[in-house]
């Protein structure tokens, strides 16, 4: 499943990042979004254009579409 398709308020570990283009790939690393992190939905903008999302305590804004190259698994059983 990819980051634009969790629910709020849990838990998922990335497995993945599908980077497409060398911008979008360092603002990623910037942020710590890389495999094996931890990803927590916060809320989404009223029209699900913008994610904010809790990663190595820090609130992160990300696009809807760069969400989609997040590959994440949840990990609460």
């Amino acid at each position: 499943m990819t980051l634009d398709k969790v629910q709020k308020n849990m838990p998922y570990r990335i497995k993945k990042v599908n980077f497409c283009e060398d911008a979008l790939k360092n603002r990623f690393i910037s942020f710590g979004v890389t495999e094996g992190a931890i990803v927590t939905l916060l809320f989404f903008s009223a029209k699900k254009s913008t994610l904010v999302v809790l990663i190595n305590d820090s609130q992160i804004a990300l696009r809807a579409y760069e969400a989609q190259y997040i590959e994440v698994e949840n990990i609460v059983e």
